[in-house]
């Protein structure tokens, strides 16, 4: 960054630091465009660097935040909520970091995003090809929803190749299948279920049958209120959306509101389930469209409340904690909260663990039974994660990483406990 300031490359003819960079470290393109915008962001935002340097996020951190710094339309914004940031970095694991920046970088330039959008979608391009004696299939462009739409089509589909594999190994072997490998890899079942959507296709296009949801957008009650009332629908009272103006003087107002306060837009939600940053008019054309379930989340981040009433995480119980994280909450699991069990944080009888999503926690299966086997717990802190807990009480933390406050989460269990023996008790001694 000094160098830069300094225009030392001129000294060599380099007509710009890049191409010092790449002529004196030798390096890929790719590694000199993150070096440098990794020292201009940390030239001008101390904190950044003070964080990288004690070890309290990691390079991949550093350089989110420089990409998100490298974008003129909000560069001027980052300063400001740097803080914000730095503490998400440090506490959530990077791939929610870096779905928090995105969403970010598009709520703060709702009208870069929206053109990028639309650029997307004007260039959009698919091909099937043989390459060799190999079938070569790649799609681009598009938009989130329609991302989200065949993310969730394409899994179904492996599903069921996995479910076909798990009973023909039961047919063959019996209660000795688990002893036995599947028939077909991974990768072989995922090709296999892409040609299984291009069969049912044939088998559909005669009864030309509309598909069912599939795709969930989340987003939090700020957002929804000003984006849909700014456009012309006000949330109780069912008016119609009037998308005619709203890439004029509707979207303006909504862009000026937004970014009046960027620090405001860190804890801003609006994506899909998987987290694919959602640009607010695509949820609003969502209203319109059958395929798409709008889930409003309050501040606390919670969907539904089904108390103590219900034991097992079921139906509307089981979609509502799945879909606030995208994968097993165990440290470094990355297995989809679609194949994850949902458990109770405080367990339901030895501790009275209300059935919400508060108490949810999300773990695949053998995590599952790792948690109980070495009698591990489990909190919620305040930014949303889970933290796991060992039964020393030390959490399990990456290097680097300061211990999170969870006093605010038991003190809302012992709060939500009292609530409940009181009802219990009010229940008990009738009308």
């Amino acid at each position: 960054a000094a160098a830069e300031a300094r225009k030392l490359h001129r000294r060599d003819g380099h007509h710009s630091m890049r191409n010092h960079l790449r002529a004196t470290c030798n390096g890929s393109q790719g590694m000199t465009t993150r070096q440098l915008r990794r020292a201009r962001v940390i030239d001008r935002i101390p904190n950044i660097g003070e964080a990288l340097l004690t070890g309290r996020i990691g390079v991949a951190q550093a350089d989110e935040l420089a990409a998100a710094f490298a974008n003129p339309r909000v560069c001027d914004f980052l300063p400001a909520v740097a803080p914000l940031l730095l503490e998400h970095a440090e506490h959530l694991p990077f791939d929610d970091f870096k779905v928090c920046v995105q969403r970010w970088v598009m709520l703060a330039d709702l009208d870069g995003s929206h053109r990028e959008m639309l650029d997307d979608v004007a260039g959009r391009t698919a091909r099937v090809s043989v390459v060799g004696t190999a079938v070569d299939v790649a799609a681009s462009g598009g938009h989130a929803l329609v991302a989200e739409k065949l993310i969730k089509i394409f899994e179904r589909f492996c599903d069921a190749e996995l479910s076909r594999d798990l009973e023909a190994r039961r047919a063959e072997f019996g209660d000795e299948a688990e002893e036995h490998p599947l028939p077909r890899t991974t990768a072989q079942r995922r090709f296999d279920a892409l040609e299984a959507i291009f069969d049912a296709a044939i088998a559909a296009l005669a009864d030309g049958r509309a598909p069912e949801p599939v795709v969930n957008i989340v987003a939090d009650e700020d957002t929804v209120d000003e984006t849909f009332t700014r456009a012309g629908l006000l949330l109780p009272t069912g008016d119609q959306i009037d998308l005619g103006d709203l890439e004029l003087d509707q979207m303006k107002r909504i862009i000026d509101e937004l970014t009046a306060d960027p620090a405001r837009l860190v804890d801003r939600r609006c994506e899909t389930a998987s987290g694919i940053p959602v640009h607010p008019v695509l949820l609003l054309q969502a209203v319109m469209t059958g395929y798409v379930r709008r889930v409003v989340i309050d501040s606390p981040g919670r969907v539904v409340d089904l108390g103590h009433l219900q034991r097992l995480y079921t139906g509307s119980a089981r979609i509502a904690a799945t879909l606030l994280s995208r994968h097993c909450s165990h440290p470094g699991c990355d297995i989809p909260t679609t194949a994850c069990d949902v458990d109770h944080m405080d367990e339901w009888a030895a501790d009275d663990g209300p059935t919400d999503q508060h108490n949810a926690d999300v773990r695949c299966g053998s995590h599952d039974r790792f948690k109980h086997r070495r009698r591990w717990r489990s909190r919620r802190a305040p930014n949303g994660r889970v933290y796991s807990i060992r039964p020393d009480d030390t959490i399990v933390l990456p290097v680097g990483e300061r211990p999170p406050d969870l006093t605010r989460d038991e003190q809302d269990r012992l709060a939500h406990r009292r609530v409940a023996e009181l009802i219990a008790r009010r229940r008990a001694s009738g009308p």
